[in-house]
């Protein structure tokens, strides 16, 4: 896990240190008068001394501004966005300076937008008199995680234009970026996810089913399951009615998640698999904060990473959680981490791992451990493909080497294939997802989990 930083916004204060540069105008005056040493070696340095003195004495005089930076809280993975300097002038005169800052090496400024070019060598900037002047540039996060932003660096011009006061105002702030839910909804099968979301209602939380709990009697309807008839209530009626259920309420989910190397892989420009891992979770727990139920998060790879014990879903605090989860390219440790979770979750829990398994001492490894948990939890495994691997592997080939590369990965689709259905003929539920899908299929996995009462 990456660990966690203060979100919020660290005041920014002046650093008493400053340096002077000659700005191009001294520079300018000393090349000329460097002329001079033609006819009088003594006289040019004379010159260049009173130069020298002079553009120190302006450089002395400058008041540096002062700056402070606006970000936001809270961003998206690979998403735009908008950070805010504010550079305030004491002096009684207006000023020119130039501002940048330190980035983090994971946010990159958005480029071909305004001022963004400008920004490593200082963007220009004319402050009026005893006022405050903004610019505001873009970035996007290339990684999930806590991000910070550092100091801002200023370079103010003197009053006669002799030299540059160079400062250093200290700052920090963070950005906590999640893995960008909104983004993946946007994919090929958001529709479907933002309509089984809007299905409930605001306020509705009970959800009719095969569950365990009565909820109501009501007419028979075409379709309906003739096992939920309530015969001895049709018999007063003279009319087929059913059972009402409704999904049971305070149960366990448990997020397993794999951080090891298989969930490091791109899938696409900007995301692994963990970040498709990590939008369902989201959504599973908001889903599960609907219906009552307490959520526990694993974080594993060869270690344990993090543990939460079960309770109220809370979103915001998960995504807090979720941020700051990191892969490494390491083997998982599935023995360890499903002993861990054997010792945390005592009571029976849906237990959901977000994993891919292609090697087959590592599946056999996952198949035991799940199979020994299953006889107290019900095991869900969320496997995600990768599309170019599977792609790679029906490729018409027009060389050796293309050949070579057919055929390792038609072997690796092979033994993924084998290792999945294993999984199922041990009694583990399985979903094979492509990554678009991985939000939508979870979700309705669950939901079907709760409607049938399986856990």
């Amino acid at each position: 896990m990456r660990e966690h930083a203060d979100s919020g916004p660290a005041p920014a204060s002046s650093d008493p240190t400053f340096t002077l540069i000659p700005s191009g105008r001294t520079l300018t005056v000393l090349g000329l008068t460097s002329l001079l040493f033609l006819l009088s070696t003594s006289a040019a340095l004379v010159l260049d001394g009173v130069v020298v003195l002079l553009a120190f004495i302006d450089g002395r005089r400058t008041r540096a501004p002062t700056a402070t930076r606006e970000v936001p809280r809270i961003s998206a993975l690979a998403a735009v966005t908008d950070v805010t300097l504010t550079v305030v002038n004491p002096d009684r005169r207006t000023v020119k300076a130039r501002v940048t800052d330190d980035l983090d090496p994971c946010l990159r400024r958005v480029p071909g937008s305004g001022d963004n070019d400008e920004w490593e060598t200082g963007v220009a900037i004319e402050i009026p008199a005893r006022t405050a002047a903004r610019r505001v540039y873009r970035v996007t996060p290339r990684t999930r995680g806590f991000l910070r932003l550092g100091s801002i660096h200023l370079r103010t011009l003197s009053p006669w234009g002799l030299a540059w006061r160079r400062s250093t105002c200290e700052a920090s702030d963070t950005i906590q970026v999640q893995p960008g839910v909104r983004d993946l909804l946007r994919a090929r099968s958001g529709h479907a996810i933002r309509r089984r979301l809007r299905t409930p209602g605001p306020r509705r939380t009970r959800q009719w089913g095969e569950g365990r709990e009565f909820e109501s009697l009501r007419d028979y309807a075409e379709g309906d399951d003739p096992r939920t008839i309530d015969w001895k209530a049709s018999a007063k009626r003279r009319k087929f009615v059913v059972r009402n259920y409704e999904a049971e309420r305070s149960q366990n989910v448990v997020l397993a998640i794999d951080a090891g190397r298989h969930m490091r892989e791109r899938l696409s420009a900007v995301r692994e698999r963990m970040d498709y891992a990590l939008g369902a979770c989201m959504m599973l727990a908001s889903r599960a904060q609907n219906f009552g139920d307490r959520v526990g998060v694993v974080v594993f790879d060869d270690r344990i990473r993090h543990v939460s014990p079960p309770r109220r879903a809370d979103p915001p605090a998960l995504a807090r959680v979720l941020a700051g989860v990191e892969t490494r390219l390491v083997e998982p440790n599935y023995p360890l981490a499903f002993a861990t979770l054997g010792r945390t979750f005592r009571r029976r829990s849906l237990v959901v791992l977000f994993c891919d398994v292609i090697d087959g001492s590592v599946s056999r490894a996952l198949v035991r451990s799940l199979a020994r948990i299953g006889r107290a939890h019900l095991p869900l495994a969320i496997a995600i493909r990768n599309p170019e691997l599977e792609a790679a592997a029906v490729r018409d080939v027009a060389g050796t080497e293309e050949a070579f590369h057919r055929a390792a990965a038609e072997e690796m689709v092979q033994a993924r294939a084998t290792a999945l259905q294993v999984m199922r003929q041990s009694g583990i539920m399985v979903v094979d997802t492509p990554p678009g899908d991985t939000l939508v299929r979870t979700l309705d996995k669950y939901v079907e989990i709760k409607e049938r009462g399986l856990l």
